[in-house]
C-alpha cells in the first residue's frame, strides 16, 4: 500500500509551525522528532531523560536550523496534561504526536498490585484524553492542525500478561477513530498509527535481559515508523503498519476500519441529528 506524502512546505504550512512530540528521548519519538524538523518544523521534545533531549535537541539545530524546546516530563504525573500545555504556550503549535505509551510494568494482572497499573491508565488513558481535547480545541480554533496517536498492534485483542496494556492500547484507538470522524470536516487530522515489533533501544534492552535474539522477530526500522506516520497523518483514522498490504482484512485494513467508523457515525447522525 503506498501512502501519498505532502511536500515539505505543504506539510509545513498544515501542519507547522510547531510540533511536540512525547516520548521524543529515543527510538520512534527521537525518529519523528527529526523527521519532523527535516520538514522545517520547530520541535518540543518531551521525556523524562533531560540529557537524551538535550543531545537530541543539539543534534536537531545543527542539522536542521530549526528552533528546539525541551521539557523534562513524566508522562504518568497527574498534572502531565497541563504540563504539555504550558510547554506549548506562547508557539503557534500544529501537530502533536503522542508517542510515549509502553508497557513498564508486565506480568498477569492480579500479580501486580494496582497502584503499579495505574501509571499506564494515567498515561495511555487520562494523559491522552486531557491533552487531546486541549490541543483538539486549540487546532479547531485555528482551522488546522494534526493529532498522531502511535499506538500498537495490542490494540487489536487482549492477550495474557498485558490486560491493562491491551485495554488501555484499545481505547486509544477507539478514541483515536472517533477523533479522527469530529475533527476532520473542523480542519484537523487524527491518526492511529498501531505499530508491532520496532527496532528501538529499549527493545533491544528487553531482548538482551532475556537473552533473545533480536532477530527473533522481524522488527520495522524506527525511521520507518516515523516515515509512515507523518506521510499517513491526512489518511487516518488507523493504518496498522504490519498490514497495509491486507485490504479485505476487516480488523487491519485502513479503508474498511475508515468505511465502518462512516456508517456507525451517519446512523448516529440519523438517530440523533447532525452534531
Amino acid at each position: 500500500m503506498t501512502i501519498p506524502s505532502l511536500s515539505d512546505a505543504d506539510f509545513r504550512d498544515r501542519y507547522g509551525p510547531w510540533a511536540l512530540i512525547s516520548g521524543a528521548s529515543e527510538g520512534t519519538g527521537a525518529e519523528f522528532s527529526l523527521q519532523a524538523a527535516a520538514k522545517g518544523l520547530n520541535v518540543i521534545l518531551v521525556a523524562r531523560r533531560a540529557d537524551k533531549l538535550n543531545e537530541l535537541a543539539e543534534r536537531i539545530r545543527a542539522e536542521h536550523k530549526v528552533e528546539v524546546h525541551t521539557v523534562s516530563l513524566d508522562l504518568t504525573a497527574a498534572d502531565a496534561a497541563v504540563q504539555l500545555q504550558e510547554a506549548a504556550a506562547g508557539r503557534d503549535l500544529g501537530l502533536v504526536v503522542f508517542n510515549a505509551g509502553g508497557d513498564s510494568v508486565g506480568g498477569p494482572f492480579l500479580d501486580k498490585p494496582y497502584a503499579s497499573w495505574r501509571t499506564l491508565t494515567q498515561r495511555n488513558i487520562d494523559l491522552l484524553t486531557e491533552a487531546c481535547h486541549a490541543f483538539g480545541t486549540a487546532f479547531v480554533k485555528r482551522g488546522r492542525g494534526g493529532l498522531i496517536l502511535v499506538g500498537s498492534e495490542a490494540a487489536l485483542g487482549g492477550c495474557g500478561r498485558l490486560a491493562i496494556y491491551t485495554a488501555t492500547k484499545a481505547y486509544a484507538m477507539n478514541f483515536g477513530e472517533s477523533l479522527w470522524k469530529e475533527l476532520k470536516p473542523r480542519g484537523v487530522d487524527v491518526l492511529n498509527l498501531l505499530i508491532g515489533a520496532t527496532d528501538t533501544p529499549k527493545l533491544r534492552t528487553v531482548f538482551a535481559k532475556n537473552n533473545l535474539s533480536p532477530d527473533v522477530v522481524p522488527l520495522t526500522p524506527s525511521q520507518e515508523v516515523a516515515r509512515l506516520g507523518l506521510n499517513g497523518l491526512g489518511h487516518g483514522p488507523t493504518l496498522v503498519l504490519n498490514a497495509l498490504e491486507e485490504l479485505d482484512n476487516p480488523l487491519v485494513s485502513s479503508t474498511i476500519r475508515r468505511e465502518r467508523v462512516e456508517v456507525q457515525s451517519k446512523f448516529l447522525d440519523n438517530f440523533y441529528g447532525p452534531a
